[in-house]
């Protein structure tokens, strides 16, 4: 299966689980976003076109799902996604601990894009507290190893 299908695949099973946490396990769907998880995974395995494109097609498939303002999650996730992947050009993120550590750092990125965005459009300013950033964050965290090491096994 080329590269194309298989971003397609992991985003409909990205959009599908998230769906799935948030209506039947609604406090775990609170702390975590899996369409971070897929584009970090992008961000740390993939060139940066890739993950530009991975980014806009998962921020643009969150926006229509959760509702938001259209183009919002699509900008923070291809910008967050492309300054990871250039982290990632100049640091060696192939172990679990700074896989992790890349998830927490973009969870706080997305949140200060958003807010910087917010605040460019002249909307309400509404931030998230820090101990909602740091359950996303740690969520983001644990479901982005989890998620590695399962596409891991599958791959190999």
């Amino acid at each position: 299966m080329n590269s194309l299908w298989r971003g397609i695949v992991g985003l409909l099973v990205a959009a599908v689980c998230q769906l799935l946490l948030v209506r039947y396990l609604p406090a775990v769907g609170r702390s975590v976003d899996l369409f971070t998880v897929l584009v970090m995974f992008y961000a740390v395995t993939r060139r940066r076109i890739g993950v530009m494109v991975m980014g806009t097609a998962a921020g643009l498939a969150e926006d229509l799902l959760a509702h938001t303002f259209l183009g919002m999650n699509a900008f923070k996730k291809t910008l967050v996604g492309y300054l990871m992947g250039m982290l990632g050009s100049l640091f060696v993120l192939s172990q679990p601990l700074p896989r992790f550590g890349v998830l927490i750092l973009a969870t706080l990125l997305e949140a200060l894009t958003e807010a910087g965005l917010v605040l460019v459009l002249g909307q309400h300013l509404v931030l998230p507290t820090a101990t909602d950033l740091l359950r996303l964050g740690l969520g983001n965290g644990i479901a982005g190893i989890l998620g590695y090491w399962a596409v891991s096994k599958l791959v190999d």
